[in-house]
């Protein structure tokens, strides 16, 4: 089981289908959900979460939920839009 939630990756994914973040997302968004949420994750993790999800070469089993759309911001790939990833 994930720590926090399904994953901070997943939860962001959720977050954004639901309305409760807005795209770009960038590590700020991050550090908004993670402390809404009342998680701790370490700095690293927040600092990295959306960059290893957009990273095509990063780890082949990590789910790629964002592409990069300029300088640390991203957003959400097609396949993940929708009520489904709520």
């Amino acid at each position: 089981m994930a720590k926090f939630g399904r994953g901070v990756n997943r939860e962001i994914v959720a977050a954004v289908n639901s309305g409760e973040l807005r795209e770009p997302l960038t590590v700020h968004s991050v550090r908004y959900l993670v402390s809404k949420r009342g998680w701790a994750p370490s700095p690293e993790l927040v600092l990295v979460a959306l960059e290893n999800a957009a990273n095509d070469d990063h780890s082949l089993s990590y789910t790629k939920y964002f592409r990069a759309v300029g300088r640390g911001r991203y957003e959400l790939r097609d396949q993940y839009r929708g009520p489904a990833w709520r």
